[in-house]
């Protein structure tokens, strides 16, 4: 897949992200953390994945900046990382959140499945067992 590619899925992930997010802020009704399961609701996290650190939001940032080093870190050093396609999705969730953070000192989390996820989250799951699937079908360690 060459670069422009990558760059439109990129960019197309995160804005789908942004839009649900804008959405959701503008349009659901913010919850304390109790729904039923499935549900759209709007939920503020200020901790990382399933409200880890929710108490935390500096520790939160400081995690995903890290999380974010370590993928820049192995896509520099690792030539099948670069050219992984899981990766993009990596990439685009990080990215969406880390903007969340950024902007709200919170991620916005608004589909209820038993925790508060978004897109971003979604984006990270498949990215990450794209590339799991990419090491393995290759046969050998990165």
């Amino acid at each position: 897949m060459n670069m422009k590619v990558r760059w439109i899925v990129f960019v197309i992930l995160s804005a789908t992200d942004r839009a649900a997010k804008c959405w959701a802020k503008a349009n659901l009704p913010e919850t304390l953390g109790n729904a039923v399961i499935p549900s759209l609701s709007l939920y503020r996290n200020e901790g990382i994945s399933f409200s880890l650190m929710k108490n935390s939001p500096h520790a939160s940032l400081a995690a995903t900046i890290l999380g974010m080093g370590i993928l820049a870190f192995l896509c520099a050093r690792i030539a099948p990382a670069r050219k992984s396609f899981g990766v993009i999705f990596l990439w685009a969730g990080a990215a969406g959140n880390l903007a969340d953070r950024l902007l709200y000192g919170h991620v916005i989390d608004w589909i209820y499945v038993g925790e508060y996820i978004n897109l971003a989250d979604i984006w990270l799951v498949i990215g990450g067992l794209v590339f799991f699937a990419e090491i393995v079908r290759a046969g050998k360690p990165l």
